[in-house]
């Protein structure tokens, strides 16, 4: 059975350049620890320049959180 993978985004914003950017990761079901009380997800990327790397990311700055 393979892993279920998640692309998560984070809200679009504006650069110094002024050119529309955010920042996503993907990452996996199991690699993912939702905290409500706190109001952020903790996850570990499994691709890209932070692969391996714990993230914290509020819930309010989270865009997208889909199934890839």
């Amino acid at each position: 059975m393979t892993k279920r993978k998640y692309l998560i985004e984070s809200k679009r914003y504006v650069d110094e350049s002024g050119k529309t950017v955010f920042d996503s990761w993907v990452t996996e079901a199991d690699l993912i620890e939702v905290k409500p009380q706190e109001q952020y997800i903790l996850f570990f990327p499994i691709e890209g320049e932070h692969a391996g790397k714990k993230h914290y990311v509020p819930f309010s700055n989270i865009h997208v959180v889909r199934e890839v």
